[in-house]
């Protein structure tokens, strides 16, 4: 599958700037007004792209939602979605995920032909992405949706084999997460040993609450660095400039 306009526009930003800042924004946890408010907040202060999206995301308002954010929002806004439920059309793209450190069939496969014909009919653009969920210290809203068990965090060679496959298999992006609300990121080893032994893109997120963090895991080779539950609590435009400063390896 070629790759489309945004995926284009992700990669060229990614080689002029070093590493992009994405926002993670939840429908379920925000009315609109407040969805419209964080997608602002996050394009004056430093945010490259949005991600919407959540474990659950029983919305049914996402589409007009998404409408109003992309009038306002320049940013690129792609669907994170977490089933074949989720997927609406408006987006400039979806993150096409299939749970490669789980095995759990639904979400190997089962909800990926389901999600596809949707992506198909709605002209989505896909950018297809492997999602490799890792320890953070307690069980998560992803871990328990999924039923899946994630990688432990002290054992980074199994996240780089489960990449090394996902590529050979075709998948252009990794998304490394520790999940909403972890107690602590995605450990820089995983992130180290995913970037020597593949060429994909690597998205990691959870637990990423301090700029030096985030900072460390670009160090280390991510490439996007996602935020999300942190602006349900923390309306700072300061530390927003602080993360994409950290984040923004060149200038």
């Amino acid at each position: 599958m070629q790759i489309g306009k945004t995926e284009a526009r992700l990669n060229a930003e990614i080689e002029r700037r070093g590493a992009l800042f994405a926002v993670l924004l939840d429908p379920d946890t925000s009315d609109d007004q407040a969805l419209l408010r964080a997608g602002k907040l996050a394009l004056e202060n430093g945010a490259d792209l949005l991600l919407v999206g959540g474990s659950f995301m029983g919305n049914i308002n996402l589409p007009a939602q998404v409408a109003a954010l992309k009038k306002e929002v320049s940013l690129p806004v792609i669907l994170f979605p977490g089933g074949a439920s989720q997927v609406v059309p408006g987006f400039d793209a979806i993150l096409f995920t299939t749970l490669v450190t789980g095995r759990n069939p639904n979400y190997l496969i089962d909800e990926q032909v389901r999600g596809g014909v949707l992506v198909r009919s709605f002209g989505l653009e896909a950018i297809p992405t492997a999602y490799e969920l890792i320890n953070s210290g307690k069980r998560t809203a992803v871990e328990y949706i999924s039923n899946t068990v994630p990688v432990p965090a002290d054992k980074p060679k199994l996240s780089m084999v489960h990449s090394i496959a996902a590529e050979l298999m075709g998948m252009r992006y990794v998304y490394l997460e520790a999940g909403s609300g972890a107690e602590t990121p995605v450990p820089v080893e995983h992130i180290a040993y995913t970037r020597k032994s593949t060429q994909m893109k690597i998205i990691t997120g959870g637990g990423i609450r301090e700029p030096e963090t985030a900072a460390v895991r670009v160090a280390a080779g991510a490439q996007i660095i996602v935020t999300g539950t942190l602006w349900e609590k923390v309306k700072d435009p300061v530390l927003l400039k602080e993360f994409a400063a950290a984040i923004h390896t060149k200038a």
